[in-house]
């Protein structure tokens, strides 16, 4: 597991930017092209350029498909659906970077998705969804960050509540901690799969000591 610093024109929040999956990066058009190679190189993935700058807040990926906000442009979506993999394009919107938390083995979802799309969520990514949420938030994609390997939770979480996550999504190690020196918007600062990682570059040596523990198979 390779594991780099990271920005995005100086931006440190690279998760809020950017989607990883396990084959492809969804990323900013204007991402600067040593950022993309590191990308590529790092994740061994395909990146694919959009003319969309908050992809990973909008847009929740496996490698099964893609659950996309109503708000992204139809252009966009033809971009993705370039993939080979299915596109659901919600009808209303939410953030779904922010309220859902997936990997290929299962998921959580906020309450707050009504059900029909939440099925639809599930029908696209292919594995079982639990509703839930995490320190009594909504935010279940923002407070936390997953591969298929690992999970790094909010310490708003309890201890708990991390064993009942690790049991959901099917992780074989999972910690608590933050990024960026302690911002416990753990995805803001994280882009990544089980093969490589970028992290925001102010992340500290004892963030990143927990993240090197949780991720690293």
């Amino acid at each position: 597991m390779e594991i780099e610093f990271a920005d995005l024109n100086g931006n440190i929040h690279i998760g809020v930017s950017i989607l990883c999956t396990e084959s492809y990066a969804l990323v900013p058009i204007e991402t600067p092209d040593t950022l993309v190679n590191l990308i590529e190189s790092t994740m061994k993935v395909t990146a694919i350029r959009l003319p969309e700058r908050i992809i990973g807040s909008l847009v929740i990926g496996n490698s099964n498909g893609f659950i996309i906000s109503n708000v992204i442009a139809k252009e966009v979506v033809e971009k993705i659906e370039s993939t080979g993999l299915p596109v659901y394009q919600a009808p209303e919107f939410f953030a779904f970077g922010n309220v859902v938390l997936a990997n290929d083995n299962g998921g959580i979802i906020s309450p707050v998705i009504p059900p029909s799309i939440r099925e639809n969520i599930q029908r696209i990514l292919k594995v079982p969804l639990s509703i839930k949420t995490i320190a009594n938030s909504d935010l279940v994609g923002s407070l936390a960050y997953i591969t298929n390997y690992g999970g790094l939770f909010t310490p708003l979480a309890n201890e708990d509540e991390v064993k009942e996550l690790k049991r959901i999504l099917n992780l074989q190690e999972v910690g608590v901690g933050s990024v960026n020196k302690g911002s416990e918007f753990i995805a803001s600062g994280i882009i990544g799969n089980s093969k490589g990682m970028l992290i925001g570059r102010e992340t500290t040596g004892i963030e990143i000591m927990e993240i090197t523990r949780c991720f690293s198979s």
